[in-house]
């Protein structure tokens, strides 16, 4: 492969001795690291991504647990990343759970006891 360009102009390639480029075999593992460091970069990592992730693993024959510590690596990469978005993302891999908060939970439940109290002393 060579390049051909002028000067001031962007270099072309010229692909004759392309067979006789050396090549790197990059592994399974390397491409799979690669994929979560994107999925977290991407995006929060919620459950659903993790299993899929953990399952796609399991086909590549990792286990769960070396897939949670290429993970927590890819993590601690991307929260000393200098992009102030990437690095939200990784703080914040999964995301809250629907529904009420535990305050309201809480003062629901509260509630509850106080209406059942009021209403066995009513009855008696």
């Amino acid at each position: 492969m060579n390049t051909e360009g002028r000067p001031g102009e962007a270099p072309r390639l010229v692909w004759e001795n392309v067979g006789q480029l050396p090549l790197r075999s990059i592994s399974n593992r390397e491409i799979f690291r690669e994929m979560i460091a994107h999925e977290v970069r991407a995006g929060r990592l919620d459950r659903a991504r993790r299993q899929r992730i953990v399952r796609y693993a399991a086909q590549l024959g990792l286990s769960a647990v070396e897939t949670g510590a290429m993970i927590q690596d890819c993590r601690a990469e991307a929260i000393l990343s200098e992009d102030p978005l990437i690095r939200e993302h990784a703080l914040r891999l999964v995301e809250p759970p629907p529904g009420w908060s535990l305050s309201a939970r809480l003062g629901a439940t509260l509630a509850t006891a106080v209406l059942v109290h009021l209403l066995i002393r009513a009855c008696l």
